[in-house]
């Protein structure tokens, strides 16, 4: 018994403590719980309103059903583009002519497979363009943006015909060329976007809610209509602005999305049916939700795919895992980012 209170006087202090380490290990599990299922979810945040795609940049997006969403983004989205031929090869800057009469361009797909492009505008013959033959084309191993740094993709000169049919629309010689989804030794060919340092990879899909655009039509008094944001998924039933605070997604059956950062927009949204409206920047410029770490008026986000699927309109949107603040200027943003 003596030994017992020797003991207990000895040890007092740590047999004391051990109710309080318990309790406040079980605090911090449940803590980390919470915050797990707090930023690790599964519900359901929206549904798909509409989906558009270009198949050439700056033109007028087309409506979709359903598509097929790849691991470098929207199935032949963006993936043929206009440049300027003389001095050298360079994009054409959308907001500025003869740049906005791209906007003025219709696409569709026909064929069994929908791979054949067919290009519309009113007075002039169509232009079609098939994918199916495109690997027997000229292979360009990158392009150079502004005589700076080349672009590391690969692309594919369609030919005399679309250069032709595309420089008497611009007035300005021109050359049309397609980036294959993957390269020559297989690696994916990801979008690439130019800036005045170069080419910049940019992830593949660009998503909008119908409610953060109607916030700010109230805000700034105007009528900012959803095509001159060009999204690729608009989304519908979401509260205003959630979208900003979404890391990863869900989309249908398989499409999984992570986002990497918030759309710095730039003077391509002026541009609707080839006419300018300057007062559409201004209004995002002013009223805008996010802003990135350059104080550029950010509207729509960027995400790169984690798993490819199919989309269809009407599809659920369950967050997976959502983030503390909005990502709208992630660490990893530099100053070499000019996205349209």
């Amino acid at each position: 018994m003596d030994d017992l209170l020797e003991h207990v006087q000895a040890h007092y202090k740590t047999l004391i403590s051990v109710p309080f380490l318990t309790m406040n290990c079980t605090l911090t599990l449940i803590e980390t719980i919470q915050r797990y299922y707090s930023f690790n979810k599964r519900e359901e945040v929206g549904l798909v309103s509409e989906m558009f795609l270009a198949p050439v940049r700056s033109t007028k997006m087309m409506p979709l059903d359903c598509w097929d969403i790849l691991v470098t983004g929207l199935k032949h989205n963006k993936r043929i583009a206009v440049y300027k031929k003389d001095p050298v090869i360079a994009r054409i800057a959308s907001n500025m002519e003869p740049g906005c009469r791209l906007s003025l361009i219709t696409s569709r797909f026909v064929g069994p497979n929908e791979e054949d492009l067919c290009l519309s505008l009113d007075g002039h013959p169509d232009l079609c363009i098939s994918f199916s033959n495109m690997e027997s084309k000229e292979r360009i191993f990158g392009i150079r943006y502004k005589e700076v740094e080349n672009d590391k993709r690969e692309y594919l000169r369609i030919g005399d015909e679309a250069d032709e049919w595309m420089s008497k629309i611009l007035g300005i010689p021109v050359t049309v060329l397609h980036v294959p989804e993957t390269k020559l030794s297989g690696e994916p060919n990801y979008p690439v976007y130019g800036s005045d340092s170069g080419p910049v990879p940019v992830p593949p899909v660009h998503i909008i809610s119908i409610s953060t655009l109607q916030e700010l039509n109230e805000k700034s008094g105007k009528s900012v209509e959803m095509a001159r944001l060009r999204p690729n998924i608009v989304v519908k039933n979401s509260e205003s602005g959630a979208e900003g605070f979404w890391k990863v997604i869900r989309i249908g059956d398989q499409l999984e999305l992570e986002q990497t950062f918030m759309n710095p927009r730039c003077g391509v949204i002026n541009v609707l049916d080839g006419k300018m409206n300057t007062g559409v920047y201004d209004a995002i410029y002013r009223h805008g939700p996010f802003r990135d770490t350059r104080n550029r008026p950010c509207f729509g986000s960027y995400w790169k795919v984690l798993r490819p699927g199919k989309v269809h309109v009407g599809d659920k949107i369950v967050l997976l895992k959502s983030v503390e603040k909005n990502i709208s200027a992630p660490p990893y943003m530099d100053e070499s980012y000019v996205i349209g």
